[in-house]
């Protein structure tokens, strides 16, 4: 039975998470209380990102298609700059991460190559949508003729 899906209220909930675990990033905490919740959070937006794609990939007809695709491109570029930031040890706990870092940039490879999909398909869509709005000379001769 396919269950209705919330996109906006999913990705609007995993985007203020991203934000909140790389802010918590910035600041100087204890590994000890904070580590395991960071990389299992890290773990779990990549798992989002990847169960909303293909679940918005399914409804592709689906009313706001094209918003919701754009805000899951946000999401994603988010947590592509997290990614980024503890690939590169930008962040206080950066050494803590030394045993997932191919991991991680196994993970960051395949965002790369999915945002670029999305980026593909918006584009796709600007070009469908101009062809729609452009108005032909004979429309436009007609509608010169009221």
């Amino acid at each position: 039975m396919m269950q209705k899906i919330m996109f906006q209220d999913n990705l609007y909930q995993l985007a203020r998470s991203i934000d909140t675990v790389a802010e918590g990033l910035l600041l100087d905490i204890s590994e000890d209380f904070f580590l395991d919740k960071t990389v299992d959070d890290v773990l779990f937006f990549d798992a989002m990102i990847k169960k909303i794609s293909q679940a918005l990939s399914a409804n592709r007809q689906i009313t706001g298609y094209m918003r919701i695709l754009r805000d899951l491109h946000g999401c994603q570029q988010k947590y592509a700059a997290l990614l980024d930031a503890i690939i590169a040890e930008k962040t206080a706990m950066s050494g803590n991460f030394e045993s997932l870092r191919p991991k991680l940039r196994s993970i960051r490879q395949y965002h790369a190559e999915l945002a670029q999909s999305i980026v593909e398909e918006l584009g796709k869509s600007a070009v469908a949508d101009d062809s729609r709005d452009i108005v032909s000379t004979n429309e436009l001769s007609e509608l010169l003729h009221f």
